[in-house]
């Protein structure tokens, strides 16, 4: 039976790598990056995503990168230079880097690859990223949608909207017990994929914390923070006759044919409008109450589940947020199927 093996594909990056060609035995798993290593003048990083040794299944037995300046082809591909040390194949899809050193800056260069199974038949030549010299420099968008909620004693419930950017890397958290002070990283590094994050090291007695966002992209670059938002852990037993107050939604959780009461106490004639509104796990609004018409004393919002034009929303996690004037406050509803 005669094998072949799959070709890595190296790709383009936010500003800095561009893709010329593809010339393929088998489509290529995902697309790789070539850019800049952080603090190295004469140094670049290379990305791709793993080949296997069958197809895109199994660990391929060694890769041969080679470099050139001029376009890299199938036919001048011996005369291109060696890049030595190649990394070791991990199984297909896993994400790979070489570190390229000893490069003249400010001259173009092209880079390619080619895999060899463990019955050695070597792939084709995979597509050619091209380097420039360009360093992106520009930071991704502000994380949007952002909101904090307690959870439980000691926790807080962090959620936010996905950026868009092709080259993003991960978002931090950031925390401080002082509006106007000293913040500090509370993930464990760049969050790769998730929008949410639970604080559980909230602070015995703490009376308010506060959260906000950055977004990283694979250069280093760090956005701008989102706006902080407050979380109050200070223990309140009677709400002030002045205050609106919310409290925990039933039942909880909830199916598509239950609808949810959440109680609240609407305060005397003269504390301001309030609105209460249900927020998906995105940081978007799917309803909205106007809660102006009712009387002043205990009362329950009903939600039948169903958005501002009356669909039936998805299963998930979702917030109801209760705006007066005084202050937000927040619980946690769930839907389940």
């Amino acid at each position: 039976m005669i094998r072949t093996s799959r070709v890595p594909l190296l790709g383009r990056g936010t500003g800095w790598a561009s893709l010329l060609t593809t010339l393929l035995l088998v489509p290529a798993l995902a697309p790789v990056t070539a850019r800049a290593q952080g603090g190295g003048a004469d140094t670049l990083v290379l990305r791709w995503s793993a080949p296997g040794d069958d197809g895109n299944v199994g660990t391929a037995a060694s890769y041969e990168i080679r470099y050139s300046q001029l376009p890299i082809t199938a036919t001048n591909w011996s005369s291109a230079t060696v890049v030595g040390g190649p990394p070791v194949p991990q199984p297909a899809g896993t994400r790979q880097i070489t570190v390229v050193r000893g490069l003249a800056r400010g001259t173009t260069y092209y880079f390619a690859v080619k895999t060899t199974d463990d019955a050695a038949n070597q792939s084709g030549l995979s597509n050619v990223a091209r380097w420039d010299w360009i360093l992106d420099t520009a930071p991704p968008g502000t994380p949007r949608g952002v909101k904090a909620t307690r959870e439980g004693t000691n926790e807080a419930q962090v959620l936010w909207s996905a950026n868009s950017e092709p080259d993003l890397a991960g978002y931090t958290v950031y925390r401080s017990f002082d509006a106007g002070g000293s913040w500090a990283a509370v993930t464990p590094g760049p969050l790769t994929s998730a929008t949410e994050f639970l604080d559980t090291t909230v602070p015995d007695n703490t009376q308010d914390a506060w959260y906000r966002v950055t977004a990283s992209d694979q250069t280093g670059n760090e956005s701008a923070p989102s706006a902080a938002q407050d979380v109050s852990f200070a223990v309140q037993t009677t709400a002030p006759a002045s205050a609106w107050s919310l409290d925990p939604g039933y039942p909880n959780p909830s199916n598509a044919s239950t609808p949810v009461r959440v109680p609240l106490v609407v305060p005397p004639t003269g504390a301001g409008r309030a609105v209460l509104e249900i927020v998906d796990s995105g940081g978007h609004t799917v309803r909205r109450f106007d809660l102006s018409g009712l009387a002043p004393g205990a009362q329950d919002v009903l939600w039948d589940g169903t958005n501002q034009s009356g669909r039936v929303v998805a299963p998930g996690v979702y917030t109801a947020w209760l705006t007066g004037a005084d202050k937000r406050r927040s619980v946690k509803l769930v839907r389940v199927p």
